[in-house]
Protein backbone atom coordinates (compact mmCIF):
# COMPACT_ATOMS: atom_id res chain seq x y z
CA UNK A 1 0.00 0.00 0.00
CA UNK A 2 1.37 3.38 -0.75
CA UNK A 3 2.40 6.06 -1.03
CA UNK A 4 4.01 6.43 2.38
CA UNK A 5 5.15 9.58 4.09
CA UNK A 6 8.99 9.83 4.15
CA UNK A 7 9.00 10.40 7.90
CA UNK A 8 7.66 6.92 8.59
CA UNK A 9 10.50 5.17 6.79
CA UNK A 10 11.92 2.58 9.14
CA UNK A 11 9.61 3.18 12.10
CA UNK A 12 6.35 1.65 10.89
CA UNK A 13 5.67 -1.43 8.79
CA UNK A 14 2.17 -2.65 8.01
CA UNK A 15 1.70 -6.33 7.24
CA UNK A 16 -1.49 -6.65 5.21
CA UNK A 17 -3.69 -9.62 4.46
CA UNK A 18 -5.63 -8.69 1.34
CA UNK A 19 -8.16 -10.25 -0.99
CA UNK A 20 -8.30 -8.29 -4.22
CA UNK A 21 -8.62 -4.66 -3.14
CA UNK A 22 -10.18 -5.52 0.22
CA UNK A 23 -7.92 -5.39 3.28
CA UNK A 24 -8.89 -8.24 5.62
CA UNK A 25 -6.26 -7.86 8.33
CA UNK A 26 -3.56 -5.36 9.26
CA UNK A 27 -0.69 -6.17 11.62
CA UNK A 28 1.39 -3.08 12.50
CA UNK A 29 5.06 -3.52 13.36
CA UNK A 30 6.35 -0.49 15.22
CA UNK A 31 10.08 -0.15 14.87
CA UNK A 32 12.87 1.75 16.50
CA UNK A 33 15.02 3.99 14.35
CA UNK A 34 18.41 3.93 16.09
CA UNK A 35 20.56 6.98 15.35
CA UNK A 36 23.49 6.56 17.77
CA UNK A 37 22.41 9.85 19.34
CA UNK A 38 23.81 9.10 22.79
CA UNK A 39 27.33 8.50 21.47
CA UNK A 40 27.34 11.76 19.52
CA UNK A 41 26.01 13.69 22.51
CA UNK A 42 28.87 12.47 24.74
CA UNK A 43 31.30 14.79 22.95
CA UNK A 44 29.08 17.91 23.15
CA UNK A 45 28.14 20.52 25.70
CA UNK A 46 24.56 20.41 27.02
CA UNK A 47 23.42 23.37 24.93
CA UNK A 48 24.92 21.88 21.75
CA UNK A 49 22.68 18.81 21.96
CA UNK A 50 19.39 20.71 21.57
CA UNK A 51 19.50 21.00 17.73
CA UNK A 52 19.85 17.22 17.53
CA UNK A 53 16.99 16.34 19.86
CA UNK A 54 14.40 17.64 17.41
CA UNK A 55 15.76 15.34 14.71
CA UNK A 56 15.14 12.17 16.72
CA UNK A 57 11.45 12.04 15.88
CA UNK A 58 10.23 13.52 12.62
CA UNK A 59 6.62 13.75 13.72
CA UNK A 60 6.96 15.16 17.25
CA UNK A 61 10.18 17.16 17.38
CA UNK A 62 9.08 19.57 20.10
CA UNK A 63 8.40 16.67 22.46
CA UNK A 64 12.04 15.59 22.34
CA UNK A 65 13.27 19.14 22.89
CA UNK A 66 10.95 19.58 25.86
CA UNK A 67 11.90 16.23 27.38
CA UNK A 68 15.61 17.00 27.04
CA UNK A 69 15.17 20.47 28.54
CA UNK A 70 13.33 19.01 31.54
CA UNK A 71 15.92 16.27 32.04
CA UNK A 72 18.93 18.58 31.82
Amino acid sequence: MGPQHPSTHGVLRLELEIEGELVNKVTPHLGYLHRCFEKHAEAMQYNQVVPYTDRLDYLAAIGNNFGYALAV
